[in-house]
């Protein structure tokens, strides 16, 4: 799930070119509300912070997953990190700055899917 304002931003864009299956949200309750009422259930929820509720969004929408019991890998982008974070927590979210390069948002994501399973469909 990804919660942007913009259909091809650069998430969106990056997440397609590293083979994920995109699902764009606009709307913070509607990408919750995804989220949890998925039957199969989300892998990664990113959030395109600056214009969906900053970092203070994320962290409301983070509690409120958590608050429900999903489990799931988070991505932040925003203009207020400085710096990306690539926590060693299996349940604390990567931060990467909006100006992050294509390396380092690579580097995001292959580092909070690092524990996942092979995915097998039947």
């Amino acid at each position: 799930m990804l919660l942007t304002d913009t259909l091809d931003g650069p998430s969106a864009q990056r997440l397609a070119e590293y083979g994920s299956s995109v699902d764009i949200r606009h709307d913070v309750d509607l990408a919750l509300s995804g989220i949890l009422n998925d039957p199969f259930g989300y892998d990664l929820f990113v959030m395109d912070c600056d214009r969906t509720g900053g970092v203070i969004g994320a962290e409301a929408a983070i509690a409120s997953l958590i608050a429900a019991d999903a489990r799931m890998r988070v991505i932040l982008v925003s203009r207020e990190f400085d710096e990306p974070v690539y926590p060693f927590g299996r349940r604390a979210a990567v931060c990467l700055p909006v100006s992050v390069l294509d390396d380092g948002f690579r580097r995001g994501l292959d580092h909070v899917l690092r524990d996942r399973g092979p995915v097998v469909m039947m």
